[in-house]
């Protein structure tokens, strides 16, 4: 689980990133994009970050547009029609708010294994788990994968924290930046475009709050997560189908 870019006061300074901002109906749709030039002074990597703002009411009604805008967003940062992507559901499978990842790959369609006889996007899913379950980091189990699967396009799908309840479970991210995963942990390694020389997109929703050194969620994650789960992975499977 990583913090939210959203939660960094750098993004309202203008000098330093090109801000596009729109809205929706009910949804607010910004833009950040960080270039070489100001990457090191703001301490983030080059890169598109989107995030589409929403409010709970908004997310139960408006769940098409939601998944509609997300889609488009995807096609913009998708440099190419992408034939084999490996989609990844980041996230502790045992702790609720961390399901993120795993309940939005289970609702997507995999068809890397029918490749011998339909004419489609060889769609793969993986879930690495954590360390403390496998005994393996999840870089290492990510970079076997795509090793044995040589994937055209990394997509990752990951519960956030943020300090900020103005965003927690109102949001979803969007980068091609990247991810680190199981960030708690030093031995794990960040995962972006130059890992594997393949184009990545992480997608992240705030389901935690981060206060005094402690993490907090709300009675309704559950209904969050069923929720933004679909938006993704149906998004995801219009997008390759």
């Amino acid at each position: 689980m990583k913090k939210t870019f959203m939660d960094s006061s750098y993004i309202y300074k203008e000098n330093m990133i090109k801000v596009d901002s729109q809205k929706i109906k009910d949804i607010t749709i910004n833009h950040f994009k960080v270039d070489p030039h100001n990457e090191k002074l703001i301490k983030r990597i080059k890169g598109d970050y989107y995030c589409l703002n929403f409010d709970f009411v908004t997310l139960h009604t408006r769940k098409a547009l939601i998944e509609k805008e997300l889609k488009k967003i995807l096609k913009i940062l998708f440099a190419n029609k992408e034939t084999k992507p490996l989609i990844i559901g980041l996230g502790n499978s045992s702790i609720l708010c961390d399901t993120l990842g795993v309940k939005t790959t289970s609702k997507v369609m995999a068809t890397n294994h029918f490749t011998d006889f339909l004419n489609m996007p060889e769609v793969a899913l993986f879930n690495p788990e954590v360390t403390e379950k496998t005994g393996i980091s999840s870089f290492s189990l990510i970079e076997m994968v795509v090793k044995k699967l040589k994937p055209s396009v990394i997509i990752m799908i990951d519960s956030l924290a943020t300090a900020n309840p103005t965003y927690l479970n109102n949001c979803l991210e969007i980068n091609n930046v990247g991810i680190i995963p199981s960030s708690s942990l030093k031995d794990n390694k960040k995962i972006d475009q130059t890992t594997f020389n393949i184009p990545l997109i992480a997608i992240g929703v705030p389901l935690v709050l981060e206060a005094n050194k402690q993490l907090y969620t709300t009675p309704n994650v559950e209904e969050i997560i069923n929720l933004t789960s679909d938006i993704i992975s149906s998004a995801l499977n219009n997008l390759f189908f």
